[in-house]
């Protein structure tokens, strides 16, 4: 009985001092966050002089900076929609103009784009992504978490993600230009929109959808026109045979002769006139390839502004005093070991 108190005893002083050296684990912890921000306050008071010096100095260098050596710049956006664009295309193009508008000539940049040197010389670059609906982002990660649950056998579930993935395939694209003038980007859209249609496979695509659409609105032109001279002589065939009908009865007796529905041939000339229209407002619209948001001309210049161009200035200053005070510290205490 005696053994088995003392080793209960045991166990609860080693439970006890556990405990004790868990809150002073903590305690220390609160001590040693207390004490550095005692640190973080003291160390500019302490060096008044210092610190003063170093905001002076780094609001007055962010002043200059953005008074006379910061360059404003300019950014708008402009969605163009194609059925032939896709992220290769896109991509490619768009590395190739900002390569060339990195290079200290603009000429380049203007011959490709077939614009003036200087309206090149105001491109500082161009950017593009896929313009993919929040709802359709969605769907790729719920499909892509049923991807990784899924089984290998599952391949339904696969060519669903791979379809959803692909976004290379989206259409749309959000096309984004940095200039140093906001008065660039209405002629700079233009410039954008013919460099895209000109490219060889874009171009021989729309050349051939655009002869399709005529090629078939002829046709139709040609079937309307055969049903209105079909439809005149059922109307003459029919008032034909009203005439010939019974004296005093205005009511028409169908024979042998009508072998023609009217209704049907009325039905089929509204079909052609419905497709006329829609095959009229693609030849006009030209859905294939789009601008469905232009660029728009900003007078607030995108880049920062003075003001938060001295206050960042003032803010590395205020960081830089604590490192030259820890670096001078820790010079003094190098010292002290030599």
């Amino acid at each position: 009985m005696e053994n088995q108190e003392k080793q209960i005893q045991s166990d609860e002083i080693d439970l006890g001092q556990i405990f004790a050296r868990i809150g002073d684990f903590f305690k220390s912890i609160g001590y040693g966050f207390i004490k550095f921000l005692a640190i973080i306050r003291n160390v500019p008071l302490n060096n008044r002089v210092l610190f003063v010096m170093l905001l002076l100095m780094g609001g007055t260098l962010g002043f200059f900076y953005s008074s006379f050596f910061k360059k404003k710049f300019y950014e708008s956006s402009m969605i163009l929609s194609s059925d032939y664009l896709n992220k290769r295309i896109v991509d490619n193009s768009i590395d190739k103009l900002n390569l060339l508008a990195g290079e200290r000539s603009s000429k380049g940049l203007a011959h490709v784009l077939h614009i003036s040197d200087t309206l090149a010389s105001n491109i500082i670059w161009v950017d593009a992504k896929p313009f993919v609906a929040e709802r359709e982002l969605i769907e790729i990660e719920v499909l892509k978490e049923q991807l990784k649950n899924a089984q290998i056998k599952n391949q339904q579930v696969i060519d669903q993600v791979i379809k959803r993935i692909e976004i290379e395939n989206q259409h749309a694209f959000e096309f984004t230009v940095r200039t140093f003038s906001p008065t660039v980007v209405r002629p700079l859209q233009d410039a954008l929109v013919n460099y895209f249609k000109d490219n060889q496979y874009i171009k021989k695509r729309i050349q051939i959808g655009h002869e399709n659409l005529i090629s078939k609105k002829n046709k139709l032109q040609r079937e309307l026109s055969k049903l209105d001279s079909l439809k005149k002589v059922i109307y003459s065939n029919y008032k034909t045979m009203a005439e010939q009908s019974r004296q005093g009865s205005n009511n028409v007796i169908l024979s042998d002769k009508a072998v023609t529905n009217p209704i049907e041939i009325y039905t089929q000339d509204l079909t052609l006139y419905d497709q006329m229209q829609v095959i009229e407002r693609a030849i006009f619209i030209q859905p294939d390839f789009e601008v469905v948001d232009g660029f728009t001309e900003f007078d607030s210049p995108a880049s920062a502004g003075r003001v938060k161009i001295v206050i960042t200035a003032i803010l590395i200053a205020f960081a830089m005093g604590y490192v030259i005070v820890a670096l001078r510290e820790f010079n003094k205490y190098l010292s002290t070991i030599h």
